[in-house]
């Protein structure tokens, strides 16, 4: 049976057919409706909240439970509940949901030598003396204008042997595109000054993209968006899951993130006046997870015990085999990994760093979606990771939100609570700096004490705080556990006051602890003292907001470390994909890091359970 669906959303209405027994929250991702579903769409996180009006049946107590927690009970659904049993209308709430998202990072000085290069020539017109190939005469030619031995170039494609002859006869000069001593195009006439590049981040969360001209080494455009792959989790191991259910599913995966690009390359064509065949060079960086996407490569064995990817090598991949829209002529380049969770990205940020050439010892944290951690200087290094991002970036908080408009991302414990958003906006929700100023101003002020346990509001007042007023109004209970307002209904954009759960410390706990207890860690492995780490680098659009302050309040960067070191360094694997892009030795610098970087698995380690425990308290 057909039921008609009708879904309002932005001011519009669209009308669809779907089938009886169609999931709500299926429909709603198959019609590429943006709907937040930190948890895969598994019944747990309840942020798949929807407004129904028409019959649905009855909300489950589990289901009663998420949307009253969040206030929304009335005419409020959750999609991932519920199945088309009727004729409905949707409605999708109409937040301006624009990602603030961090694209730039420090950049090393990087002499100017891309991987790819093109050169015009002409070729010498062959007689009765002078009876070489085509073949050769073009390597010939190409190698007297170029720095490259005649003995090291190359001419192999039988699809451009194909094209030559009739190409060096009738123009008077012709443009080749080499790499690596590999002729891979010969192109009519002088185009060598046309030749763009793009380096990509792939986040788990965010994109950013970065196109530059290879000619000059001058940055043309940037462009960032929300990873569309974000719908089927927050976090890599909902996404790998999603994919080991059926090949269908690992192509869809494929298929959000070329289809991406495909886009970003688009815009780029479209607001800078280029085409996409004067694009030769694409350069990513990702965690692992993302780069077997990115490949459509199985990421199955990433998520299982021993953790085990399918490849952490650079590779080297002509864009038709991803269907990447550029010059079939051009490449496209994958950054090494470390292992399955120290991925191309935090290789990326290491070279951006420039700590694989310091003599100091630094530290690196990279807080995104998971917690990667790099200590080491140019002679050794040592990296772990620790699932503690989608606290972080507000997956597993009641009112958590990522860095959008509207996002709460700065608070200050003042005479009375004052706060920040996003773009100035009325407040939707809060993100991972904004958790972590509340909690350390809660800790401040006494509201948390330091096994993370919300006092209750009795025994606040009884501890006769001062600037008691403001905060004790704060505190209430929710949904049967301590809570604290951290923005009042009448202020918000959501009609409900925003707070922070005592089930939202304790995530917050889980997520720091880990954090800090893998840079314990780290340090034990490399037989060092605290005092010898002279830099601390935070990466990331979460290190580039945070209130440094705040993170040594709640143990998030141990106590041991001074905050004179903290450096933040912002997007530091889109800085590195860019040095790879620019230049070809800051690749082979690339893979010299990879093999460098040695893996510490904290699962495998009895010290990390006992250093985590000690970590989940606050100081």
């Amino acid at each position: 049976m057909i039921h008609s669906v009708k879904v309002h959303h932005q001011g519009k209405v669209y009308a669809y057919q779907v089938e009886r027994g169609k999931n709500l929250l299926e429909f709603l991702r198959e019609n590429l409706y943006d709907v937040t579903t930190p948890c895969g769409g598994k019944g747990t996180c309840g942020k798949c909240r929807i407004k129904v009006e028409g019959y649905v049946k009855e909300a489950s107590e589990k289901e009663k439970k998420l949307l009253k927690a969040a206030g929304k009970t009335n005419g409020y659904r959750l999609a991932c509940y519920n199945v088309v049993e009727d004729d409905i209308e949707i409605f999708l709430e109409d937040f301006n949901r624009e990602a603030s998202i961090v694209t730039e990072g420090v950049e090393n000085k990087t002499e100017l030598s891309p991987l790819i290069v093109k050169k015009n020539i002409k070729v010498k017109s062959p007689d009765l003396s002078y009876q070489k190939s085509d073949q050769e005469r073009v390597i010939e030619a190409y190698t007297s204008a170029s720095e490259i031995a005649l003995s090291s170039c190359r001419l192999d494609s039988l699809e451009l042997l194909r094209s030559i002859p009739e190409l060096i006869r009738t123009e008077d000069s012709v443009t080749v595109i080499e790499h690596e001593g590999q002729i891979t195009g010969v192109e009519k006439g002088n185009t060598e000054n046309r030749i763009y590049g793009i380096a990509i981040d792939i986040g788990t969360t965010t994109i950013a993209a970065y196109l530059y001209d290879l000619k000059t080494g001058n940055r043309i455009s940037v462009h960032s968006t929300l990873n569309p792959q974000r719908k089927y989790g927050a976090d890599v191991l909902s996404r790998i899951e999603y994919t080991n259910n059926s090949e269908e599913n690992q192509n869809e995966m494929h298929d959000l993130i070329i289809d991406c690009i495909n886009k970003i390359i688009g815009t780029f064509e479209r607001n800078n006046g280029i085409s996409s065949e004067d694009i030769y060079l694409m350069v990513f960086a990702g965690n692992t997870t993302m780069m077997h996407f990115l490949m459509n490569l199985q990421a199955k064995y990433i998520a299982v015990s021993p953790f085990i990817p399918v490849t952490t090598k650079m590779q080297k991949i002509k864009p038709a085999e991803l269907n990447i829209n550029i010059n079939r002529s051009g490449l496209v380049i994958v950054f090494p990994c470390v292992s399955a969770y120290i991925g191309a990205d935090t290789v990326a940020a290491i070279l951006s760093s420039n700590m694989n050439n310091s003599d100091e010892t630094c530290l690196l944290i990279d807080i995104g979606t998971n917690g990667e951690i790099v200590l080491g200087n140019k002679d050794w290094m040592y990296s772990c990771s620790t699932a503690a991002g989608p606290a972080f970036e507000g997956a597993n908080i009641q009112y958590g939100v990522g860095g959008i408009k509207g996002a709460i991302d700065k608070i200050n414990f003042a005479e009375k609570l004052e706060y920040h958003t996003i773009g100035s906006e009325k407040a939707i929700g809060i993100c991972g700096s904004g958790i972590v100023d509340a909690i350390a101003g809660m800790l401040d002020k006494g509201i948390i004490d330091e096994t993370g346990r919300i006092v209750d509001k009795s025994e606040y007042e009884q501890e006769n705080h001062t600037l008691i007023n403001d905060y004790m109004d704060r505190l209430v209970r929710l949904d049967g556990m301590n809570a604290f307002i951290i923005a009042r209904k009448e202020d918000t954009a959501i009609n409900n006051d925003i707070l922070i759960t005592q089930k939202d410390v304790r995530e917050l706990q889980n997520a720091k602890a880990a954090i800090a207890a893998g840079i314990k860690i780290l340090i034990k492995q490399a037989g060092i003292n605290p005092s010898d780490i002279k830099k601390v680098y935070l990466a990331g659009g979460f290190g580039n907001y945070i209130n440094i302050n705040s993170a040594f309040k709640i143990g998030l960067l141990p106590s041991e470390l001074a905050f004179e070191k903290v450096v933040s360094i912002g997007n530091a694997a889109g800085a590195g994909a860019i040095q790879g892009l620019l230049s070809k030795h800051n690749l082979s610098e690339a893979e010299l890091i990879k093999n460098k970087v040695k893996y510490i698995e904290l699962s495998a380690l009895a010290d990390f359970v006992d250093e985590y425990v000690n970590c989940m308290f606050f100081e």
